[in-house]
């Protein structure tokens, strides 16, 4: 969750998910809200569209990887919206196995042949696959407990294992 706007939108959606009353907020409300707050793009569809988290997503590549490894374009790294999510979506998620919904960026290394021809010498190059999904989360993961304005990345290391840094409730100058 590289987007503290799209979590804040996402949060005031929820409200209070285990009281008997749907105290959460419309789309439309959390996004005034989140507007008010000053946290919203000038152009809101480069948040709830996914983009500045693709955007995030693709700076963290360019800055941590090797060179040689194919990073993808923009055009490339397919989003997912969160402007058609209700809050009864959200409240019946919950109530199925209380799992709750967050625009998750993620990028996968993954291998790739360098060259699809049959005359290729079968060699493999590295590159990443990227995305920008709305996805629903168990409790078990570690974006789950995320709330407000709150961000995280999470790096899966070969020895550590999955390695989560939490942003929480950030200024407008740590966001940008």
């Amino acid at each position: 969750c590289l987007n503290g706007t799209t979590t804040m939108i996402l949060t005031g959606m929820e409200g209070n998910l285990d009281g008997t009353e749907c105290d959460g907020v419309s789309f439309e409300e959390a996004l005034g809200a989140a507007k008010k707050m000053g946290i919203v793009e000038e152009d809101e569809s480069l948040d709830v569209d996914g983009y500045d988290a693709a955007v995030k997503l693709r700076a963290l590549l360019v800055v941590l990887c090797d060179y040689k490894i194919s990073i993808p374009s923009m055009d490339e790294i397919p989003r997912d919206s969160i402007r058609n999510i209700t809050r009864e979506d959200i409240r019946r998620a919950y109530a199925n196995g209380r799992k709750k919904y967050r625009l998750v960026a993620s990028a996968k290394l993954i291998d790739s042949d360098a060259n699809n021809s049959p005359t290729s010498d079968h060699s493999t190059t590295k590159k990443w696959e990227a995305s920008v999904q709305l996805l629903l989360l168990p409790p078990s993961d570690p974006l789950y407990n995320l709330s407000g304005t709150d961000a995280s990345v999470q790096f899966c290391t070969d020895v550590l294992g999955p390695v989560a840094v939490v942003s929480s409730n950030p200024t407008l100058v740590d966001t940008a």
